[in-house]
């Protein structure tokens, strides 16, 4: 009969220990097979590993080259109507080279412990790639229109139909509806309020399968998002002014395919890491005599979800910065700057390998945090 338990190897010598004995960085620990007289007559692991790592899986190369031409014109009709167009033509011709696993994996190298247990180390490149190729050529154009009322109040409205190339990928269509107004009074106010609607066509990507790392999953979905973009500075004196910045939209997701497959469930859901709602305001204050200005930034994000299966919301945060720009004289100017100073955490992105689906029904998951608080400066002399 076998029995296992965990020890610590030390110079290929083993010494019982408990799994649980708070040891040296040194230590490494093996689990290994034991006969009735408690003699290790095995090892299941090498050096506290259980497989090794797939050497040159994943290896790609691509190269694009293009060509666009483009012409665009802005013109005036009386003093209160001004339109403008535009168009590109774009020929992108684009290699990707994709490496070939062997036939047969490379063995574990004679004199290890575990080459007997795992004999191969896995998925192993062949020194040769499977090229394709591929040429795409496509056609961008904008139209927009601005209708002065008065000096201190316009509206505007713009379509664009864009896209996006992605090497030897589909091409990804954008397409923008735009309409807003503007307005200006004196040095109080000058502030912009824009709804817009933009769709994305095929927007695709590759991400590793959970089940197999070694395999690229194709994500192929149509987005689009529906909202409101505010741009406004409010100057109340001449030495103090806010700046506000800030969308806030409904983004959906539509016709997902993974590796070619629909996937209905995914319908409606929200594109992973992309906010709702999100702003900065800025509040500056102008030193007398043109010294500089100091100044305070709060930037919100609102919560994202880590998967387009909308598993895992990770939280929404915000954070805090402060700077000073000093004008040491005509050409030199002196800045400082302290980001996030309240060591705010805040998770941008969780686990890409867990796939379109995550969860966290252990109450844990991966994510990716902001940095902490941070601090930096600069010189900058004009000449």
């Amino acid at each position: 009969m076998l029995y296992y338990d965990v020890s610590r190897f030390q110079n290929q010598s083993a010494t019982s220990a408990v799994v649980n004995d708070v040891k040296t960085n040194s230590d490494i620990y093996d689990v290994v097979a034991l006969n009735a007289a408690n003699n290790v007559i095995g090892t299941l692991t090498d050096n506290g590993q259980i497989s090794y790592g797939n050497w040159g899986a994943g290896i790609r190369q691509s190269k694009d080259s293009s060509v666009s031409l483009y012409a665009n014109d802005e013109f005036a009709i009386g003093d209160h109507i001004h339109l403008d167009a535009g168009l590109r033509w774009e020929s992108d011709s684009a290699e990707f080279r994709d490496g070939n696993s062997a036939a047969v994996n490379q063995p574990v190298q004679p004199g290890l412990i575990n080459a007997t247990v795992v004999p191969t180390v896995g998925s192993t490149f062949n020194g040769t790639y499977t090229v394709t190729r591929r040429t795409q050529d496509r056609v961008a154009w904008t139209v927009g229109a601005n209708y002065l009322f008065t000096d201190n109040l316009s509206v505007y409205a713009r379509y664009a139909d864009g896209f996006q190339t992605n090497g030897v990928n589909p091409t990804t269509g954008i397409e923008l509806y735009e309409a807003g107004v503007r307005y200006k009074y004196r040095r109080l106010v000058n502030a912009s309020v824009t709804v817009f609607r933009t769709n994305f066509r095929n927007q695709f990507y590759n991400f590793i399968d959970p089940l197999n790392p070694t395999i690229q999953t194709t994500f192929l979905a149509d987005l689009g998002t529906t909202g409101v973009e505010v741009d406004a500075l409010i100057r109340p004196i001449d030495w103090f002014s806010i700046d506000f910045f800030g969308v806030f939209q409904n983004p959906t997701l539509n016709n997902l395919r993974l590796n070619g497959v629909a996937q209905p469930g995914f319908d409606g859901n929200r594109p992973e890491r992309t906010p709702a709602t999100l702003f900065t305001i800025t509040p500056t204050i102008t030193l007398p005599h043109k010294v500089g200005e100091v100044y305070g930034r709060y930037k919100y994000i609102g919560n994202i979800f880590a998967d387009s299966g909308n598993g895992v919301s990770l939280p929404a945060y915000g954070v805090t910065s402060f700077g000073v720009n000093l004008n040491l004289s005509d050409r030199l100017q002196l800045g400082f700057n302290a980001d996030n100073v309240f060591n705010v955490l805040g998770l941008t992105e969780g686990n890409p390998r867990q796939g379109q689906t995550q969860n966290a029904a252990s109450g844990f998951f991966y994510a990716r945090g902001i940095t902490g608080p941070t601090y930096g400066g600069s010189v900058t002399l004009k000449f």
